[in-house]
């Protein structure tokens, strides 16, 4: 049966399981259902394997999956935090002459204490079962309490995404086994100067983000492409707005967030692909990364510091 609303608690739907057995929610590839895959980022044709994480600007459950979320303590005293933000002026530089100047400071304000929750970062994907039919799939999931909350966003996000989610039952098995495949990224096409190449398609993801936020994010953007990447990767669905730029020389991938009060991560680079085929979670979590650099005034030097010209020897 297809659930088509939202849901506050998937255990109503799990009746007919027994406790801890598997499940997975999804739905059957009709073409209304192909149609909203594709508008999602998934290759024609469809074939099992492919996995994309859906974008955060299709609801509230969509975004915690992909962006994660706060739990702000409001019974806890406001602390002092910093918004960075671009300021421009105009300067006299001689007789009837003036200069338009800017940089990026940070702007302290108040706010209660909060708790950063990574996103679940759940993918839809697509498998095949063994009869022919296409499903898009997500989990499996546990018939317990410890599965709830994520099994409840992901059905909820599913619906936001796709129109709405049933809870499969079946075995796992007969599912026809496959290779997975992400699509989460697009290699921008090389060039003489790569960061020439590239700067059209950042252009578009800047401009997709909210009008103050956007001279921060093209300030952080030109420095990383001033650093002479080797390639760059614009991201799809839940990686919109994010960029990653390949240092092959230095090993290093920097990837860049759309979010100006968030932080750059730099990680290791055995291969982009072994990078592109990471989940989010595994993107932002402490054991992949080697460094990360917060959003403050600071992050300039950081960056420098990350891809000196010493990095470079090492």
């Amino acid at each position: 049966m297809q659930i088509n609303r939202k849901t506050h608690n998937i255990t109503k739907y799990l009746k007919h399981l027994q406790p801890s057995e598997l499940y997975v929610l999804g739905l059957v590839v009709h073409p209304g259902v192909e149609a909203r895959l594709l508008s999602l980022g998934y290759d024609v044709p469809l074939v099992p394997g492919q996995r994309v994480l859906a974008p955060a600007r299709k609801g509230p459950a969509s975004r915690r999956n992909a962006e994660g979320f706060n739990v702000i303590h409001r019974d806890q005293p406001k602390e002092t935090a910093y918004r960075q933000t671009l300021w421009t002026w105009t300067q006299y530089s001689g007789r009837n002459s003036t200069q338009e100047m800017s940089k990026l400071v940070d702007v302290p304000y108040k706010r209660y204490p909060r708790t950063k929750i990574l996103p679940y970062s759940i993918e839809l994907e697509i498998k095949v079962r063994d009869d022919g039919q296409k499903y898009v799939v997500a989990g499996p999931f546990t018939n317990d309490e410890a599965d709830t909350v994520l099994a409840t966003n992901t059905a909820n996000m599913m619906r936001e995404t796709l129109g709405g989610f049933e809870v499969l039952d079946k075995q796992l098995s007969s599912w026809v086994s496959a290779p997975i495949r992400r699509l989460n990224w697009q290699l921008l096409p090389p060039g003489r100067n790569v960061w020439d190449s590239a700067v059209p398609a950042l252009e578009r993801a800047i401009e997709s983000a909210p009008a103050g936020n956007r001279g921060v994010l093209r300030a952080r953007l030109s420095a990383v492409g001033a650093k002479k990447p080797d390639f760059v990767a614009v991201g799809m669905g839940g990686f919109d707005g994010y960029a990653v730029f390949g240092f092959v020389r230095e090993k290093l991938c920097v990837l860049e967030s759309p979010h100006i009060n968030n932080a750059t991560y730099v990680l290791p680079m055995e291969s982009w692909e072994k990078v592109s085929q990471m989940t989010k979670a595994e993107i932002l979590s402490a054991g992949a990364h080697t460094a990360r650099i917060v959003h403050t005034r600071s992050w300039f030097d950081a960056l420098d510091e990350v891809l000196s010209d010493d990095q470079k020897a090492a």
